[in-house]
């Protein structure tokens, strides 16, 4: 082994396990693009994690040699290429031809067989979109050009990237229910016409994502009129002093409903803050210049967005607050039954107070009578043993027992005394 071999395999030794894999992470979801003139398209398919493995199948049909569960496969060659990528809820397959754009400016019709994964991916078709970049140093595109595929007076033009590139497009969907963005190419160098068609490509499928979650906001929105309205009766029925079992079981009802919505809706209330985050991070990416007579992209999509955004927000604040106020409730209804539970308490604790001076009573009287049983039966005994002795001595054993009649029944109640003492002292820890 040379000297160098050792070095190197003491560096691989030293290396930190992740020092390779995060280096190649800042390059991991680069476009392949080499530059222009190109044309674009991009499919965006939502897919259950169950179709996950079928998807991964699916793509290894057509990248041998590649693996799918690095969640990125890629063909290239001269004339363009294809591209899957898979992320968190979706994946995305693009496919991208060099060459000139022509009258069309690239959105020209091209076969079904170029876009395979159309008739076999996992997964449904959220968003298309065709994406058409010129040549450098080419004229502008006529506006009869631009007039057949994307609305001019409704479109967002602007240029990018500090003014080397102009875009336009109307947010429209065309025929294949793909929406269409054309660059002109002002001064786009090195890997700027790969990084604008990502960053493009980017902001749509965010804002789009984003967006999902104003439907199911909308609908908690409709649903929280009704959750509050049943709070404030249950509160209501509460302060009117109702049967609290039937308050308790409304109010357990109302709170799994509350727990179950913001259950659901928890992942895609996380999802939606980060999609429009995103948005926003890929927006000032772009470095807009607004041109006379149309709005940029930022203007446009924050006029549409915002709304939907804070509609979500709004959902979850009111959904964050019913939980909150049904918690207080719980905590009212358990201090109402805990106040009744202690009033019924102490009036058990009486009843049982009661009882027991009752049953001291008691005792008292049967300790008594006790005396003087156990002092009769003493006193039998004790006249069994005088008798003989006194036999000679009329009426003595008579008079003898008379007075000891009160010395036999202090000596039973000091002797009964003591051994209870004895006993409630045996029965104290």
């Amino acid at each position: 082994m040379t000297r160098a071999q050792g070095e190197d395999e003491m560096d691989e030794r030293r290396d930190h396990p992740l020092r390779v894999t995060l280096s190649e992470l800042m390059h991991l979801r680069e476009l392949p693009l080499a530059g222009a003139p190109v044309r674009l398209r991009q499919w965006v398919f939502l897919v259950e994690p169950s179709d996950r493995d079928a998807e991964a199948a699916f793509v290894g049909l057509f990248a041998p040699g590649q693996d799918p569960a690095l969640g990125r496969a890629v063909s290239v060659g001269e004339a363009g290429g294809w591209l899957w990528e898979r992320h968190q809820e979706f994946s995305t397959w693009t496919w991208f031809a060099y060459g000139s754009l022509g009258e069309d400016l690239g959105f020209q019709i091209e076969p079904e067989e170029s876009f395979f994964w159309l008739h076999g991916a996992p997964g449904r078709v959220f968003r298309g979109v065709e994406i058409s970049v010129g040549a450098l140093g080419a004229e502008p595109p006529s506006e009869a050009a631009l007039s057949r595929h994307i609305d001019l007076r409704r479109c967002v033009s602007c240029e990018v990237f500090d003014g080397a590139a102009r875009i336009w497009t109307d947010f429209r969907l065309r025929e294949g229910g793909a929406g269409r963005i054309h660059v002109h190419n002002q001064g786009l160098a090195n890997d700027e016409v790969s990084r604008l068609v990502q960053t493009l490509l980017e902001i749509g499928n965010y804002r789009k994502l984003a967006l999902l979650g104003f439907a199911p906001a909308r609908e908690t929105l409709a649903w929280l009129d009704g959750a509050e309205a049943r709070l404030a009766a249950i509160t209501g029925d509460l302060a009117a002093g109702e049967d609290s079992q039937a308050v308790l079981d409304d109010l357990l009802r109302l709170s799994a409903e509350v727990e179950a919505r913001a259950a659901t809706s928890r992942f895609r209330r996380g999802a939606t803050e980060s999609y429009h985050q995103l948005t926003l991070d890929r927006l000032e990416a772009l470095r807009e210049r607004r041109l006379p007579g149309h709005s940029t992209m930022s203007e446009f999509i924050a006029r549409r967005l915002l709304p939907a955004m804070r509609t979500r927000e709004a959902a979850d604040r009111r959904l964050d607050g019913l939980s909150e106020r049904v918690a207080r409730c719980g905590d009212l209804l358990r201090a109402k039954l805990g106040l009744a539970q202690d009033r019924q308490n102490q009036e058990t604790l009486r009843g049982m107070d009661a009882s027991l001076q009752l049953q001291t009573k008691l005792q008292g009287l049967v300790e008594g009578l006790s005396i003087f049983a156990v002092g009769y039966y003493v006193l039998g005994l004790l006249g069994y043993l005088l008798k003989p002795w006194l036999h000679g001595w009329p009426g003595g054993s008579e008079r003898v027992l008379s007075a000891l009649v009160p010395l036999v029944l202090i000596a039973v109640a000091a002797s009964l005394h003591r051994r209870k003492k004895r006993l409630i002292g045996d029965e104290q820890p």
